[in-house]
């Protein structure tokens, strides 16, 4: 099998226009050899074929009428950021995130650009993800004289003890947002967590995050295309959207586990929250991506299990020592 690695770098021509990747992608010719494609994107999965444009990702060369042509300044600069946590990350091998970087950070500095660094703490971090049900996440349409559409909602409550969550429940303190929040501009207001469908950006100024007495909210400024208003809009006035949902992971000191009821219940603390990828409402909220979670449960107790064992045996020597000081004695 061939191995997996990004594309090699080139030198092209750049440009500074707006960026519709979607459109971009469209537009790409489907059929044809892997010489084109690499003119276009920055990291292809041998175990498709390489004759096929779903094989590449990381697409940044702006497309015209099939052929590629200049390499995108925005593009370049959000596939880094895309390696560095953003849009709830990438999903190819992490060892060709250096490779894929290499490849944008050319076509920056080409342009006189310097890249983002690529963070490896960043890409240590373990993405998970929850769902708000509708009737907690309050998602609503709001729009003002001014001809201007909000979606608002909460991307999460505290002090609300969640559903099981397979094998614990979880509730979340105020402020487990804050650090996140105070320190990050790249998070996304993606439609079904997906970022083929960008609904806001903090950065940008469409994507407010507000954390008040309630939870995470969030209000996004809604883009007056006809695609938002049928799959998002008109489903949210109808009540066909079923909640919302936040991506995020959590420092290694950002929780802890209570073992006072009758299932362990991850308690996520104030600034726990070490990056927060994205949030925005979702049409059927899956099963939330609990692993990092479970391998955090299953290390308590292990641990707990370890410190039980180090108290039985000391109860044995305590009792031993005991009876050698009774026997003493007499």
């Amino acid at each position: 099998m061939e191995e997996r690695k990004a594309i090699k770098p080139h030198n092209t021509p750049t440009s500074d226009s707006a960026w519709d990747g979607q459109q971009e992608r469209k537009n790409v010719m489907t059929d044809q050899d892997r010489d084109y494609f690499s003119r276009i994107f920055a990291w292809k999965d041998p175990e498709k074929d390489p004759a096929l444009k779903d094989s590449y990702r990381f697409i940044h060369h702006e497309v015209s009428d099939g052929m590629p042509g200049p390499a995108n300044i925005r593009a370049c600069q959000t596939g880094i950021a895309v390696l560095n946590g953003a849009r709830g990350g990438t999903t190819i091998p992490r060892e060709d995130y250096q490779g894929v970087w290499n490849h944008l950070a050319r076509h920056l500095r080409d342009a006189d650009r310097e890249p983002a660094a690529l963070r490896a703490e960043e890409r240590s971090l373990e993405r998970e993800r929850r769902f708000l049900p509708v009737d907690n996440s309050s998602i609503r349409i709001e729009r003002n004289e001014s001809g201007e559409t909000k979606i608002v909602g909460y991307a999460a409550k505290f002090e609300k003890l969640s559903h099981s969550l397979g094998a614990f429940r979880e509730v979340i303190r105020p402020g487990f947002f804050r650090r996140a929040l105070e320190q990050q501009g790249d998070i996304f207001a993606l439609f079904n967590h997906d970022d083929n469908y960008i609904l806001g950006e903090r950065n940008a100024g469409t994507l407010r995050l507000i954390e008040d007495s309630v939870g995470l909210r969030y209000e996004i400024v809604s883009s007056n295309t006809q695609t938002v208003r049928d799959m998002v809009l008109t489903p949210i006035e109808r009540g066909e959207i079923k909640g919302s949902s936040f991506g995020f992971s959590v420092s290694n000191d950002g929780y802890e586990w209570d073992q006072s009821g009758q299932e362990m219940t991850r308690v996520l603390l104030d600034s726990g929250c070490s990056r927060l990828y994205d949030v925005g409402p979702v049409t059927f909220p899956a099963y939330p991506d609990t692993n990092a979670a479970v391998r955090s449960l299953e290390k308590h107790i292990e641990n707990q299990r370890a410190i039980a064992e180090m108290e039985r045996k000391r109860e044995i020597w305590d009792k031993i020592n005991n009876k050698i000081d009774a026997l003493r004695r007499n």
